[in-house]
């Protein structure tokens, strides 16, 4: 019962990280910001993190743990990483308008650092996921 309860206060500890860490970048304003735009854009960033976090500490941890071997691994976490993640957090953004740049911007060169910026935030989140996986996984064992 003790574990169950570590692991939900935990699961919580996270969430709040996620939402109040998404509102500190969220509540940056630009120019043109619509009243609903810290609302919109702290859900988004919330939901690219905890998808990023709770990919790696649910589905990819798990599979490394068993054992086995490893390339699916790396494989898929350099796929996600690198191209799924950035790419449809960047496309929420777009989508719900909460994005400093708009489409055009970020397609030339100049859109290198914006993605740059997602790759390290969605790296961060999923690095954390897993450590987390790892830690949980000892503390669990132990």
């Amino acid at each position: 019962m003790k574990k169950s309860r570590t692991l939900i206060l935990f699961h919580i500890a996270v969430w709040i990280v996620a939402i109040l860490v998404a509102w500190f970048f969220s509540s940056d304003s630009f120019p043109g910001m619509r009243p609903s735009y810290v609302l919109f854009s702290t859900l988004v960033l919330s939901f690219w993190m905890l998808g990023s976090f709770y990919l790696f500490y649910l589905y990819l941890m798990p599979g490394i743990l068993a054992g086995g071997n490893n390339l699916p691994f790396w494989l898929y976490a350099i796929i996600f990483i690198l191209i799924i993640m950035p790419v449809a957090g960047i496309a929420l953004l777009l989508m719900t308008q909460t994005s400093a740049l708009n489409l055009s911007e970020l397609l030339p060169l100049e859109g290198v650092l914006p993605y740059l910026g997602s790759v390290s935030v969605t790296l961060a989140c999923s690095g954390l996921g897993a450590l987390s996986r790892l830690l949980l996984r000892r503390y669990h064992t132990s």
